[in-house]
């Protein structure tokens, strides 16, 4: 059965906030699926444990919004072709990786993408959904 988590972490490994997605191969798949098809198509979205995932292609986006029953990843074509060119080694190599997806604008400026690394539930294991999104700080 696939895995596929996703949700907010402050001061996560080096003290940044991010952004954590935490798959095996086949959760993984699934996004890269949703991503190449928004890439192409400008819009596609999956289910997955009753989360509704909604991958947009948007001109000067880099925003994940994370709601308790539905995701909405915006990010313009350039930064979809970005992330299918990370997401393909982890689908592709054997073993637990990960890679970083940096400059985001919303929620964190740090988005993780994870593969086999976190067996025990890792962070998700003590929030399922990942922390509450502070607020935004308007500048």
């Amino acid at each position: 059965m696939a895995t596929f988590h996703v949700g907010f972490f402050s001061d996560f490994d080096c003290g940044d906030d991010v952004v954590l997605v935490v798959a095996d191969r086949d959760g993984m798949r699934m996004f890269q699926s949703a991503v190449q098809s928004a890439h192409d198509d400008g819009a596609a979205s999956f289910e997955f444990d009753a989360i509704k995932h909604h991958v947009v292609r948007q001109d000067g986006a880099a925003d994940i919004e994370l709601g308790p029953q539905t995701v909405v990843w915006r990010f313009d074509d350039g930064r979809l072709v970005e992330m299918l060119n990370l997401i393909e080694p982890l689908v592709d190599t054997e073993g637990p990786g990960h890679q970083y997806v940096d400059d985001l604008n919303s929620p964190a400026e740090t988005l993780i993408l994870s593969v086999d690394q976190y067996a025990d539930g890792g962070p998700f294991a003590v929030f399922p959904h990942g922390e509450p999104v502070p607020p935004a700080v308007d500048s």
